[in-house]
């Protein structure tokens, strides 16, 4: 390929795909009918006509008509050619006229692919057929596709224009040669790459700081500061960096500073036959043989990964740029042009105010200039009064319009507004983050002016108090309360916006958890007041920025793994990245992630060209660009979506990062228990309701419950099921209809049924029996209680606290939890009587009223699986009067020789929780404990055995306000004496550092591995001393063990299809359907009926009673500790 000025061309090949194009030489203007021939760059023999390109065509051309320059015949036919004189001929008109000597009209230019024609027709192209191939050259004019050049309009010449470039053969052998097409090979063009966009995040370059290349002094300083400097305490830094987080803080001050100059990402780089460059917009075909350039975001968003400090590294840049003040807007600077918005004083200066206005005027960084002048010993007093006087500001005037409203009223704007600089820094975090920041700031820096507003925080100060911070932190709703109510009245008076944030322009703002910044229902709280306050920094901080876009580190973590494990971790992160480098079915779910992103970019970020306003001619559709499907059907990502990554995120690639930090191993197992009796009868009628509903319906129609239409039912009914893995006591279907409804159905169509249908229908109704004979299961279902059991229960009040009457004189004895803890509740309270156990019969006899009277209140087919059904005190009780005090720290306890002392805690009926409290007695002495739970019935009962056992623990759940969380997280960190933190699995997603923990129990498998890592990492990071070590619980040859199995035999593809609902895989839907009963031993209840702890322990002497501060104790009988 050869280019001439303000022509370029490209070699075109029908159905082949690639592309090519190049720079500019001077043309020879074309007069004579014939031009001469001249040789081309490559030795041949080429035309000094508006540059050609080779197109193969459905018509023989070699055949039929001569190449340009010279007349050929081919049978009986003689067809002429000659060029016209473009300075003679109408501006649009053919540069070819085709003349034939045959009777017959020849009609050439019809032989042409249609959009080669009109494109000639326009002036875009010009083009020259080969002599003896069915090729065709076609020259572009560059000046009329470019885009500063071609109107947004032309829709028909740019579709012509792509549909020609998706077809360019590039090869410079051909272009010579055509006839070596076939052998020549293509040149795939980038944006063809199917590579899913979780690849693209997990193989971004690491950050990589260049202070040399920063012009301004005080940034590049700042940048070598964190760089090279070993102490950091001069920029007030208590704690010392890992190299990584010295290079994303470095990098992240010189986007700041100077954000690099990037190549228009909807342009793609292409290289002519003869190594010229020209840059192509695929989408839109525009060519154009300049760089188009367009500035990073001054931030963007800080993804490193979970656990490895983030928050660290926003308070070192911070610390870094302490008193850098940003810069006036260059549209609200003072110039020549705009000579209103110079400031003019009223009376000449003092050389001292004036050098202070000038510093301010140019955000010169004078506090940090000063504050090391301070440390020499030099003190510039009035200098610094100064600078804080001549405050730099500027005003934004009105907005100006040309039309009138109605009644020649103008539409409501805002007045004019004076903005003042400030050096300050808004951090936004989530509620339960607030306290984690805090803590953060106090622990690793010094010297900071901070100003915290909660959720209960009242007004803001004024502006100027504002200006005295280096940090103003809010918790997310307390910064969207800030936004009041809507601030432009379209209909009336503008309204104006009252809060002192507008008045100032903060130097940065920084997001914590960032990826929910512009989602829907944040939309018009966050970043609508955003949108209104004045920044030049924007960060986004959050190592999921998407829901599908996480560090390879979270998909390792929800991997078994075990002291036996070998494999490095460097090649399972390898093994890991090409698992899921193709998108394959994920579609869907990356276009959701791409529009999250595309919030943070647009939205937030405001980076061009993809935040070009829809007016402007340089618009840039986010979603045609950046999707991962071309019009063509196929698989792609453009080299446009890695490019807008690379410029935004900084973040290290995992093996970097376990290079320069020591995290201590993870280990991950699962524990596999064996049902207990009433584990199997619970799961066993879940199976026969199925059955019964998917036998009589027969497989079909709207009472089929695997029907769509039932599909929240459906949802429902499994949720139970996998609840019953741990303990069930709902009521939801009476084994009874069941049985009536089975035999009705056998005794109509039993000829008609398989002997499957009827066999499984047998088995279901006699364990529906067994359910109904077994008084334990009547009594848990009625009284909606778990059993424990308890030996050498006082004799004498056995009857009133057994569970089942029938049971009263068995050992151990069956009582409920909840009973279990009031009779523990009523002696520990007692303590101090010579008979503790005076009343307890008729406390027996109040607490199972209570039972029979909550039963009484729940509506008896009400799922138990229903959001904030946690009725369970989230904090151990205490018998601590408000009107009291005990500060001596003495408690009352159970004589050494009371009877009481003998009895025990030996076995509770589900596998799960006796597992649990077995490790917990086991290690609560030397290790914190994370107990995670999917359903709120799961917790009370956890929690209630947790307090028959006297630990001391606290809830993390989403029914509880923002500050209880926050305070029981605090506690559970800082006190000794909480050991185990009960956590909600749906609040355990983001942000949360509890690597005080170093054992986690996950209660039943989860489905979604993204959602167990991100749970394991809570733990698993940055500050953790401890091996981690998870176990998930499940119950052998149950659902939940098969569904574990087919999660292992997933690809990445079949995950992402169905991470909302295991019935959205096909397959584990068939398991579902297909799932045996579990076999239930003799049928009735044996040793099988409960899961005894390794050893027992006692039961009434685990708790104390404190004794207050006002009590006497010189009393006689008075036993305290």
């Amino acid at each position: 390929m050869r280019i001439y000025e303000r022509d370029l061309y490209m070699k075109y090949s029908e159905g082949r795909h690639g592309q090519e194009l190049d720079d500019v030489r001077p043309i020879v203007d074309i007069v004579d009918p014939v031009p001469p021939a001249t040789s081309s760059p490559h030795g041949q023999k080429s035309l000094d006509v508006n540059a050609p390109i080779l197109v193969k065509s459905d018509h023989d051309f070699g055949h039929q008509v001569p190449a340009i320059s010279y007349l050929s015949t081919m049978g009986s036919n003689e067809v002429e050619v000659t060029v016209k004189d473009p300075l003679s001929k109408p501006h649009g008109a053919d540069l070819l006229q085709w003349k034939s000597s045959d009777r017959r009209d020849l009609n050439l230019p019809s032989l042409l692919p249609v959009g080669i024609s009109l494109l000639e027709s326009h002036g875009w192209i010009q083009s020259e057929v080969s002599n003896c191939t069915n090729y065709i050259r076609v020259y572009v004019n560059p000046m009329m596709t470019s885009r500063r050049n071609t109107q947004r309009s032309s829709t028909r010449l740019r579709a012509a224009l792509r549909s020609i470039m998706a077809k360019i053969e590039s090869s410079p052998e051909t272009w010579i040669n055509p006839r070596l097409s076939e052998k020549a090979e293509d040149l795939q063009s980038v944006d063809t790459v199917d590579e899913s966009l979780w690849y693209i995040f997990n193989t971004l370059k690491d950050p990589c700081p260049r202070p040399g290349e920063i012009k301004d002094y005080w940034s590049r300083r700042a940048m070598e500061q964190l760089l090279f400097n070993d102490e950091l305490s001069e920029l007030g830094l208590r704690t010392t960096l890992y190299p990584y987080q010295r290079r994303s803080a470095a990098t992240m001050v010189q986007r700041e500073a100077q954000p690099s100059q990037m190549l228009d990402p909807r342009m793609q780089p292409c290289q002519s036959p003869d190594g010229r460059k020209y840059w192509y917009d695929r989408e839109d075909a525009y060519i154009t043989l300049n760089k188009v350039l367009y500035s990073e975001a001054c931030g963007g968003i800080l993804a490193e990964t979970m656990g490895c400090g983030k928050t660290l590294i926003c308070l070192a840049v911070i610390c870094a740029t302490r008193g850098h003040t940003p810069k006036i807007p260059i549209e609200y600077m003072s110039t020549p042009e705009k000579p209103d918005l110079t400031y003019v004083r009223e009376s000449t200066g003092s050389l001292l105010d004036m050098a202070a206005a000038a510093a301010q005027r140019h955000s010169e960084p004078w506090r940090t200039f000063f504050r090391d002048r301070e440390r020499e010993g030099l003190y510039f007093e009035r200098c610094k009064r100064a600078c804080e006087y001549h405050q730099a500001s500027y005003e934004i005037p009105p907005h100006r319009t040309r039309y009138q409203g109605r009644q020649n009223q103008s539409f409501p704007r805002p007045p004019a507004k004076r903005v003042f600089l400030c050096a300050g820094t808004i951090i936004i975090v989530p509620n339960n983050l607030l306290d984690h920041w805090q803590r953060e700031i106090k622990t690793h820096t010094e010297g900071l002016n901070v100003f915290v507003f909660d959720q209960r925080s009242g007004d803001l100060p004024s502006a100027e108090h504002l200006m005295s911070y280096d940090i103003v932190l809010f918790a997310k709703t307390r910064f969207e309360r800030e936004a009041g109510e809507s601030i432009n009245n379209r209909r009336g008076r503008f309204v104006q916006m009252d809060s002192p944030l507008t008045e100032l322009h903060w130097l940065r703002v920084i997001v914590d958890e960032g990826h929910n910044v512009a989602g829907q229902g944040s939309r018009t709280n966050m970043i609508h007041l955003l949108s209104q306050l004045h920044f030049e920094r924007r960060w986004v901080i959050s190592g999921t920025p998407s829901a599908g876009l996480y560090g390879v580190e979270v998909s390792l973590a929800s991997r078994e793994l075990n002291a036996s494990d070998t494999d490095s971790a460097t090649d399972l992160t390898a093994a890991a990245l090409q698992s899921r480098r193709k998108t394959g079915n994920a579609v869907t779910n990356e276009l959701k992630d791409l529009d999250r992103l595309r919030r943070i970019v647009v939205e937030f970020l405001g980076l061009k060209p993809w935040a070009n306003s829809r007016a402007d001619d340089d618009y840039a559709d986010w979603s045609k660009y950046i999707k991962p499907i071309g019009e063509d059907g196929r698989r792609r990502k453009t080299a446009a979506i890695r490019a807008t990554l690379q410029g935004l995120v900084v973040r290290h690639q995992l093996n970097v990062v376990s290079q320069e930090i020591y995290i201590p191993k993870l280990y991950n197992e699962v524990v596999y228990l064996e049902p207990t009796f009433h584990d199997r009868l619970s799961i066993n009628l879940f199976l026969f309701g199925l059955a019964v509903n998917a036998i009589t319906s027969e497989r079909q129609g709207p009472d089929y419950i695997f029907d769509p239409r039932n599909r929240k039912h459906l949802n429902q009914t499994i949720n139970n099921l996998r609840q019953a893995g741990f303990w069930w006591a709902g009521s939801e279907v009476s084994p009874q209809d069941s049985i009536e409804h089975a035999t009705r159905y056998m005794d109509k169509n039993r000829e008609s049924m398989t002997a499957e249908d009827v066999d499984q229908l047998i088995r279901g109704i006699e364990i529906a029996r067994t359910a109904m004979r077994s008084s334990s299961w009547r009594e848990f279902k009625r009284l909606h209680e778990l059993g424990v059991y308890i030996n050498n229960f006082p004799s004498e009040y056995r009857a009133y606290w057994s569970l089942d009457q029938s049971g009263a004189d068995q050992e151990p004895l069956l009582v409920g939890i909840t009973q279990a803890r009031r009779a523990q509740q009523f002696v520990a309270r007692h303590l101090k009587l010579s008979d503790p156990t005076q009343g307890l019969a008729g406390a027996g006899i109040t607490t199972r009223h209570d039972l029979e009277r909550r039963d009484q209140q729940t509506p008896p087919k009400a799922p138990a699986s229903t959001p904030g059904s946690l009725h369970h005190n989230p904090k151990p009780q205490t018998n601590k009067s408000p009107a009291k005090t005990f500060t001596r720290n003495l408690f009352y306890s159970l004589p050494a020789n009371s009877p009481l002392q003998k009895t025990q805690l030996v076995a509770t009926a589900s596998a799960k929780l006796t597992y649990l409290l077995n490790k917990v007695l086991q290690l609560q002495d030397t290790e914190k404990i994370i107990i995670f739970y999917d359903n709120n019935n799961s917790a009370f009962w956890i929690a209630e055995g947790l307090e028959l056992l006297g630990v001391e623990f606290r809830i993390y759940a989403s029914t509880l306000k923002p500050e209880l969380r926050t305070e029981y997280l605090k506690l559970f960190r800082e006190a000794e004496d909480v050991r185990v933190l009960l956590m909600d699995l749906r609040q355990a997603s983001h942000g949360l550092h509890i690597a005080q923990a170093s054992r986690i129990f996950i209660v039943n498998p989860i489905w979604q591995p993204n959602v167990e890592s991100q749970a394991i990492k809570r733990a698993h990071r940055i500050g953790q001393k401890n091996p981690v070590y998870v176990e998930t619980l499940v119950l052998r040859d149950t659902l939940e063990d098969h569904m574990l199995k087919r999660r292992r035999e997933m690809s990445e593809a079949e995950i992402q299809h169905a991470e909302k609902s295991l019935l959205d895989d096909g397959t584990m839907s068939d398991i579902v359907q297909r799932e045996p009963f579990l076999p239930m031993g003799q049928e009735e209840e044996d040793d099988t009926a409960a899961a005894f702890l390794d050893h027992p322990v006692g039961f009434f002497n685990r708790h104390r009673l404190p004794i207050p501060d006002d009590e006497d104790l010189t009393l006689p009988g008075i036993r305290y500790l």
